[in-house]
């Protein structure tokens, strides 16, 4: 919210977001609302474990509208549909929020793409 509503950032800024199922994410619509204001705000969903009432339709790739989003771990989904398709990865900053082992996952996937260790922040849900 700062980045865009105050700073008025011109930054892009992809924010994927992971959970076991739908009942596990919150603030969707918001994040929505964000990505139809700001152009240069992309937000992407990740599901683990989606439950069958979760009707969860699996996005093919980044551009298509028709799923809802991605199935798996949410570092695997940035590596698939993200990192191994951009043509800079190592300029990339990543700033991750999850479990100690999602954190050790996100600081190798950053080594593998060659994002220096000063690009990569995280906060440690329990560590």
């Amino acid at each position: 919210y700062e980045l865009f509503k105050t700073i008025k950032t011109g930054r892009k800024v992809t924010y994927w977001y992971g959970g076991r199922s739908r009942a596990e994410l919150f603030y969707i619509h918001y994040f929505r609302d964000l990505e139809k204001e700001f152009p240069n705000f992309k937000f992407y969903l990740v599901l683990s474990e989606p439950l069958e009432s979760d009707n969860w339709v699996e996005k093919k790739d980044i551009n298509d509208p028709k799923g809802d989003g991605f199935l798996g771990f949410v570092h695997n989904a940035v590596i698939d549909h993200y990192l191994s398709k951009h043509d800079e990865p190592e300029e990339i900053e990543l700033y991750f929020c999850g479990p100690p082992l999602m954190n050790v996952a996100v600081q190798k996937m950053g080594e593998d793409f060659g994002i220096p260790d000063e690009n990569i922040r995280f906060d440690d849900f329990g560590g």
